[in-house]
């Protein structure tokens, strides 16, 4: 090898071309399978990803459609108006037998306006459980309503749970509002906290 500037350069790039020769090349069958597992990483949490953007989008679909879609904000309206007339009702301390049946034992308008909402709010609490809804999203944008028709219809919740329903009736319904109302009173308490300060 001629003596110039580039013979310790060479000479150097030999000794790091012999050292990966005796210790790296050993090593390439397991780089391999680690480059496998990386792939099937990122492979993983983009469907994690492409979920819950799927979830997201279903949940904003499903409000859209509940506040934009005529027949369901007349659904709406009749059960705001059944609700007003359940509480006059309630309020009265009548029976809520008297307010579901009618003398010819029939189910009543407002009874059916109140149920069929209600199974609304069912829907979306059996979405949330079963990951087809984003919680999060519901939460933000359903739990106030959902929390406040459950509370104000809790009688006949109760009564459905034990006559007809037993003890599956509302299920998912009653167990979110029970946990989105605790979530939103310790929300209400941080807020009057900061509101103190």
């Amino acid at each position: 090898m001629p003596e110039t500037c580039w013979g310790p350069v060479c000479e150097w790039i030999h000794i790091v071309a012999q050292w990966l020769k005796i210790h790296a090349i050993p090593l390439a069958p397991l780089a391999t399978p680690l480059v496998a597992m990386l792939a099937g990483a990122i492979a993983l949490y983009s469907i994690h990803v492409t979920r819950v953007t799927a979830r997201r989008r279903a949940a904003i679909d499903f409000f859209l459609k509940t506040d934009m879609d005529k027949g369901m904000a007349e659904i709406y309206k009749a059960f705001r108006d059944s609700l007003a007339v359940w509480e006059v009702h309630a309020a009265a301390n009548r029976p809520v037998e008297e307010f579901i049946k009618s003398p010819d034992g029939k189910l009543t308008d407002d009874y059916r306006n109140i149920n069929t909402y209600l199974n609304i709010h069912e829907l979306v609490a059996v979405g949330i459980r079963n990951k087809v809804f984003d919680h999060t999203v519901c939460y933000h944008f359903w739990s106030d309503a959902l929390v406040g028709h459950t509370e104000r219809t809790k009688a006949l919740i109760e009564h459905e749970v034990s006559t007809e329903g037993g003890a599956a009736a509302y299920w998912e319904l009653r167990n979110l509002s029970s946990k989105w109302k605790k979530r939103l009173l310790a929300w209400q308490a941080k807020q009057t906290k900061k509101a103190v300060r």
